[in-house]
């Protein structure tokens, strides 16, 4: 395995753009897996990961490593070429994000409008503010908070290092085993 690849094919650094080829490449860059193996470690079916796989070896982004002999047909261990993969920015055609950005817009609408009883639009004697009224009988898993807030140079900056280190915080929380959430933190300057 290479220490490193510099992504020089438009159709390879598509690759990076697509959540499960993505995730696949970024798994098997930790080390070889067999196809079941790697099904429980992207949480990914069968069919489905046995295109996406052939589609990233046919880009050279992954390799048959050994095959291990069993009765009936081998079983293939599959790593990813390299421990790391440069894209340059040319070559991207959407950033990484984007696809999780409208599958967590779509999921939050899903769970809101299970529970979304309206909207109150006020003044806190500071700003204007829209609340968004939720039934408390309904069970609500999801959470959205917005903040249009004046900030100095460094009150940015250390919410930068503490929204990055409560994301750290509950990376490590990581267990494959429980249910899936999909986290996004964002500040940006307007």
């Amino acid at each position: 395995m290479r220490e490193h690849m510099h992504v020089t094919e438009r159709a390879a650094a598509a690759a990076f753009a697509s959540p499960r080829q993505r995730r696949i490449v970024q798994t098997l860059m930790a080390g070889d897996m067999s196809m079941s193996e790697l099904a429980s470690a992207t949480q990914l079916p069968l069919s489905l990961l046995h295109y996406h796989v052939s589609q990233c070896m046919r880009l050279g982004l992954i390799e048959i490593t050994r095959e291990q002999p069993r009765s009936g047909r081998a079983v293939k261990f599959y790593r990813a070429v390299a421990k790391s993969f440069f894209v340059a920015a040319e070559l991207v055609d959407e950033m990484p994000g984007t696809a999780f950005t409208r599958k967590l817009r779509d999921l939050l609408d899903q769970n809101l409008n299970r529970s979304l009883q309206g909207i109150c639009f006020r003044h806190d004697g500071v700003r204007p503010r829209a609340d968004l009224v939720t039934d408390p009988d309904q069970q609500n898993e999801a959470i959205e908070l917005w903040l249009d807030v004046g900030l100095t140079g460094a009150d940015a900056a250390r919410l930068r290092q503490e929204l990055q280190a409560l994301m750290d915080r509950f990376r490590m929380c990581d267990n494959a085993a429980n249910p899936r959430y999909l986290l996004h933190m964002a500040a940006v300057k307007l």
